[in-house]
């Protein structure tokens, strides 16, 4: 038997106890014949579960089972297994029966409508879980988890207005600190406003995002985005310098556009002190490269070299070990190149197969960067990895 059938006979063991006692409270004759009916079918329920015939054996426990007060945690126990199994529809079924029963006391209604939200949010339907959440979002019992569904609601149907205002009315509640998750919702909103070309409202957007989470490394590099689209190369710096202030660990995901911005200025003198800021605070790999094509450009290749092996020794990676080698190639004797190409796929297999990125909480990994972790669903916990494999 499996493990989820083993819940299922711990969970209708209760049923048989309160069917005895709801009997001995019945007349002499009735009881002896509900309890023949009861016996009967409880046990045709077990022979069912034992021959792994679950679906038999959870209509007959169904079918057995009165709803009262004394019995709805059994059937929103029901409902339960049949949201985990993936048997949405009857999960919704079974909560939809809870529901309509007159007599259901109205906490328990209000218990069983909460699970029917669930239910629609296994099966997709935001806007039926929408509208259950909005009706227990007044009632204390069930405000801060009708928040926090609805707030995953709106992540789900891009809906950032909605989730800022969700977000922020869930902090008064919950008493936690959401102010990543609700900077990230700002960020979000700005890029829609950006892809309409409304600078304005997008430049709001990332202020306040900024407001409520000061190191929003998203924001600033959304600002600086923003900025050079709109010719202003001189704020755009700005505003990857602030990068570099918030967490150096984003270095790398700056150099390009940083770059760019620079030759948009023809300052290259104003990004070489970039860099060397950016190597001040962190051991990018990438900077360390972007920082060797100007010693090559200036010094040449062989100081450029030096540059890179001196950096290695003191912070390993194989993206820089990869650049040393392709430099020894090209120079080396037609004898020993052979075997630099070898050394160099070897390394580059290696790096390749390394992730890029790494989520702080639970560990997922990629060769992207996700502002929200697809795993967990965390915001700004997906960081570039650094070290001999990353940068």
């Amino acid at each position: 038997m499996n493990e989820w059938l083993f819940y299922l006979v711990v969970l209708m063991l209760p049923i048989a106890a309160y069917s005895g006692y709801r009997l001995g409270k019945r007349g002499k004759r009735t009881s002896r014949k509900s309890k023949s009916h009861l016996s009967r079918d409880y046990f045709v329920g077990l022979n069912y579960l034992l021959n792994e015939q679950p679906d038999k054996a959870i209509d007959t426990f169904v079918q057995m089972l009165e709803v009262d007060s004394e019995t709805v945690e059994t059937h929103l126990a029901l409902g339960n297994l049949f949201r985990k199994r993936g048997e949405v529809d009857k999960a919704i079924r079974l909560h939809q029966n809870l529901i309509a029963r007159p007599s259901l006391l109205p906490q328990l209604r209000k218990l069983a409508l909460f699970e029917l939200g669930m239910d629609y949010m296994s099966a997709g339907l935001f806007d039926r879980a929408e509208s259950i959440f909005k009706e227990l979002k007044p009632e204390p019992q069930h405000k801060a988890a009708s928040l926090r569904q609805l707030m995953i609601i709106y992540q789900q149907t891009r809906d950032w207005t909605n989730a800022v205002s969700t977000a922020e009315q869930l902090q008064a509640v919950d008493h936690q600190d959401h102010a990543k998750e609700i900077a990230h919702f700002y960020c979000e909103r700005a890029e829609q406003q950006l892809d309409l070309q409304d600078y304005k409202q997008a430049a709001a957007s990332l202020k306040r995002a900024l407001q409520i989470d000061s190191a929003c490394v998203r924001a600033s590099m959304l600002k600086a985005d923003m900025a050079f689209q709109q010719g202003t190369p001189k704020q755009a710096i700005k505003a990857y310098r602030e990068v570099i202030r918030q967490n150096p660990a984003y270095v790398p995901e700056i150099i390009a556009p940083a770059e760019r911005t620079f030759q948009s200025l023809r300052d290259e003198k104003g990004f070489k002190q970039f860099l060397e800021r950016s190597l001040e605070h962190s051991h990018s790999a990438s900077a360390v490269l972007a920082y060797a094509e100007l010693v090559e450009k200036h010094d040449g290749e062989k100081a450029a070299a030096e540059f890179i092996a001196k950096q290695l020794q003191k912070h390993p990676s194989l993206k820089g070990l990869l650049k040393l080698i392709a430099m020894h190639i090209e120079h080396a004797q037609e004898s020993a190149k052979p075997s630099l190409q070898m050394l160099y796929d070897i390394v580059d297999k290696s790096y390749q197969s390394k992730p890029s990125f790494l989520c702080q909480t639970c560990g997922f990994s990629g060769k992207s960067l996700y502002w929200q972790c697809p795993s967990c669903k965390n915001w700004d916990t997906v960081q570039p990895l650094t070290g001999l494999g990353g940068e």
